[in-house]
């Protein structure tokens, strides 16, 4: 017998004594203890975690969590209409995919609008992922989910002359806010949120740090790309040093004026009911034909739009118009893609190039 089989054969009847030698209640006790083992370390699940209640599980999950207030006052409203109604009496372990992929269509039938379900199923994602990380769940149900498309809206933006006749319509500070906003892209809250020691008069730069939300300033910007550079023209800095030529260097550029309130932080919707929404009802302009027309009743966001539609038109790269206004995501810059001056320039130059183009006749 050759030495490396008779090892063979030897260990094989070891392990045959050895199960022999010990029953098989001994044998499952040892591999129970050796799971309850790997339980202690982490490294296995209990499988009756899954029983917890949906809602006690999100109390638990919502405590934990880290976001701005605004951001949370919005999530608590989602979860509150539409993810508690259905889900709080489930057992986590209960839900399939499939009753998620249900519930989209009950909201569906319901006729939520699609950003509004969107939202509710991602924070119950968001939910689902943490109970997967706890060892509560083995695997998310929220997987392959098919959601309502999201219509996207063209941007709203003002032509030259209409944004000069908004102009017209607004007093003094107000006029340099959003002449600065048509100029720069900056959002309503970096605007609001602008201080003086912020403008590079020297070079005609101004750099965006702090921005004005509903719970305060915050010495944050929205995201990492949105602390920036931004550039000045000329005039728009000769408006800006009218403006704040009397600030404090730590000020608020741009603050309320209404007597006995003046110099407070800006609110978005007290600012919009007063000083936008009136100057615009109130704004006109004339179209190709020469006859007057009412401005588009935008929001102020339009501005920032209409400040990207101008550069694009003019020939700026997409990639330098979402650094200046800061956008996280290239895709979001692209709305503006169909206005760049050469857009159709290809498609165009192929039809003009048909042999036989088709013609309807006179």
């Amino acid at each position: 017998m050759k030495t490396g089989n008779w090892q063979a054969t030897v260990r094989n009847r070891v392990g045959e004594r050895f199960s022999e030698s010990f029953p098989l209640k001994t044998q499952a006790r040892a591999w129970g203890l050796d799971k309850e083992a790997q339980f202690a370390r982490g490294t296995l699940r209990n499988p009756r975690a899954g029983e917890i209640p949906f809602m006690e599980w999100h109390d638990r999950w919502w405590g934990a969590r880290v976001a701005e207030p605004h951001t949370l006052r919005g999530d608590a409203s989602s979860i509150k209409n539409h993810v508690l109604p259905h889900w709080a009496a489930w057992e986590m372990g209960d839900i399939t995919r499939m009753d998620v992929q249900t519930w989209i269509r009950v909201l569906v039938d319901k006729e939520v609008g699609a950003s509004a379900i969107t939202r509710a199923y991602n924070l119950t994602s968001s939910i689902m992922r943490a109970a997967v990380d706890d060892d509560v769940l083995p695997v998310s149900p929220c997987r392959s989910i098919d959601l309502p498309a999201i219509a996207v809206k063209p941007p709203q933006w003002f032509t030259l002359d209409q944004a000069q006749s908004i102009l017209d319509e607004l007093s003094a500070p107000w006029r340099t806010m959003c002449l600065l906003g048509f100029y720069t892209g900056l959002r309503w809250g970096e605007l609001a949120g602008l201080h003086s020691h912020r403008i590079d008069r020297r070079r005609s730069r101004l750099f965006v740090v702090e921005v004005n939300t509903k719970s305060g300033i915050k010495e944050y910007p929205k995201s990492s790309k949105s602390r920036r550079e931004v550039p000045l023209p000329g005039h728009v800095l000769e408006a800006l040093e009218r403006h704040t030529h009397r600030l404090e260097r730590d000020a608020l550029v741009f603050t309320t004026t209404t007597r006995g309130r003046a110099g407070r932080r800006l609110d978005d919707g007290n600012w919009r009911r007063p000083t936008w929404w009136p100057a615009v009802g109130e704004a006109s302009f004339f179209d190709s034909d020469g006859e007057q027309q009412p401005v588009p009743h935008y929001p102020p966001h339009s501005i920032r739009h209409t400040c990207a539609s101008w550069l694009v038109q003019k020939g700026v790269s997409l990639y330098e118009v979402q650094h200046l206004l800061g956008h996280e995501s290239f895709q979001t810059t692209q709305g503006c893609a169909h206005l760049q001056p050469d857009a159709h320039k290809t498609v165009l130059g192929e039809w003009d190039r048909l042999e036989a183009p088709l013609i309807i006749a006179a």
